[in-house]
C-alpha cells in the first residue's frame, strides 16, 4: 500500500511536495535520446543526462563538451572519449556500436570528463548478492549505495539486464540468460526504507526515446526465483522485450550502478 501511494504521489505531484523524496539535484534536466546518436549509444548518452542532472561541478564540467545539441554533444563524447583502448582490451575501442560499452569503461570515462581533478572519483558497484547476504540485505545496500551518490550530486547511472528463463543452446538445463544490457539514469527515490522493506519506487531517465518514467525495485519473488539481484520492475522500459519467446517467462535484473559510492 505505502508503495502504491508514493508512486501515486509521483504521478500526481511535483517531485518537491513528495513526501520522504530524494531527487537529483537538477530534476528539471531533459533526458537524452540515444537513439538520435545510435541505438547502442545509452552509455555515453547516459553520461551526458548523469552529469547534466547532477549538482553544479558535474553541470559545469558536462558544459565544456562541445555540441550544439545532444545528439552532437554525445557524438563528441562517443569520439573524444569512447575510442580510446578498453581497461578488457587495449587493443579494441571501449565503444562500438554493435556491443555497446562495459561497465568499467564507462567508469573511466566518467572519470576522464571530469573537469577538475580534485571531484570525487566515479566508481562501478556490482548488485549481486554476496556471501550470506539474503534479498532484503541487498535492498538495503542498493538503496544506500544510490542514496550516497544522489547525495553526493552525481544521479548514478543503473545497468539492467533483459533475462528470460531458458536453456542454452546445446544445454537442457534452463536458467536466467541474458539478452540485452542497458544503462539508465537514476533520478529519485525514498530517503528512507520503512523496516521490512521489500521494494521502494524510483523515477529514472530511460534513453531509449528519452523518457522520464518511473517504476519499482524490488526483490525476486516466485516467479523469479533463482534470480540473484533485485528486480527492476519498469514496465515501460522495454529494452530487449523483442528477444523473449512467446510466454517464456522474463525479467528486467538490475545489476551493477556507476556512481559516487
Amino acid at each position: 500500500m505505502a508503495l502504491k501511494l508514493f508512486l501515486f504521489l509521483l504521478a500526481t505531484c511535483p517531485l518537491a511536495a513528495v513526501p520522504n523524496w530524494l531527487t537529483a539535484p537538477a530534476p528539471d534536466s531533459p533526458p537524452v535520446n540515444q537513439l538520435r546518436t545510435d541505438g547502442n549509444a545509452c552509455g555515453p548518452a547516459c553520461l551526458l543526462d548523469s552529469f547534466r542532472s547532477g549538482s553544479e561541478k558535474w553541470r559545469k564540467s558536462v558544459a565544456k563538451i562541445e555540441g550544439e545539441s545532444d545528439t552532437s554533444k554525445v557524438k563528441k563524447i562517443i569520439f573524444k572519449y569512447a575510442t580510446r583502448g578498453s581497461r578488457l582490451d587495449p587493443k579494441k575501442p571501449r565503444w562500438n556500436g554493435r556491443h555497446g560499452i562495459s561497465g568499467l569503461d564507462l567508469v573511466d570515462m566518467a572519470n576522464e570528463m571530469r573537469s577538475e581533478r580534485w571531484m570525487s572519483t566515479v566508481k562501478q558497484e556490482i548488485f549481486f548478492k554476496t556471501g550470506r547476504e539474503d534479498a532484503p540485505d541487498l535492498l538495503k545496500r542498493v538503496h544506500k549505495s544510490l542514496s550516497s551518490s544522489l547525495k553526493k550530486g552525481l544521479p548514478p547511472i543503473l545497468r539492467i539486464r533483459r533475462v528470460a528463463w531458458r536453456a542454452p543452446k546445446g544445454s537442457g538445463t534452463k536458467s536466467w540468460l541474458t539478452l540485452k544490457r542497458h544503462y539508465l539514469v537514476l533520478t529519485g527515490l525514498p530517503a528512507k526504507l520503512p523496516r521490512k522493506a521489500t521494494s521502494f519506487a524510483v523515477t529514472y531517465h530511460d534513453p531509449w526515446g528519452g523518457k522520464r518514467l518511473q517504476g519499482t525495485v524490488r526483490i525476486s519473488d516466485a516467479r523469479s526465483a533463482g534470480m540473484a539481484t533485485l528486480i527492476a520492475d519498469f514496465p515501460k522500459s522495454v529494452i530487449g522485450r523483442s528477444l523473449v519467446s512467446k510466454g517464456e517467462p522474463t525479467n528486467l535484473s538490475l545489476s551493477s550502478a556507476i556512481g559516487l559510492f
